[in-house]
């Protein structure tokens, strides 16, 4: 029994491994402009859902601090226009 558990997790594991790669894979088909739309579109659901929770009497959502490779890559970043 336990082997056949572990059989039925290692597919749905690969089910999902191969649904994120054709994502991403989707992701880098898109052209800078089409990336720039989605982040957009991504941001103004996330507002919407903000101003629902808040009507709704709904705390307001508290995100989960950047990791600091995040903020390591925004500094290399604007280093390169700052000069």
């Amino acid at each position: 029994m336990a082997q056949e558990a572990k059989v039925a997790m290692d597919k749905q594991v690969a089910a999902h491994a191969a649904a994120h790669a054709g994502d991403i894979a989707r992701l880098r088909g898109l052209s800078m402009r089409q990336r720039g739309e989605l982040i957009e579109s991504a941001c103004e659901a996330a507002a919407e859902i903000q101003r629902s929770r808040l009507a709704a009497g709904l705390p307001a959502i508290q995100p989960a601090p950047w990791p600091a490779s995040t903020w390591e890559f925004l500094r290399r970043h604007a280093a390169r226009f700052r000069r």
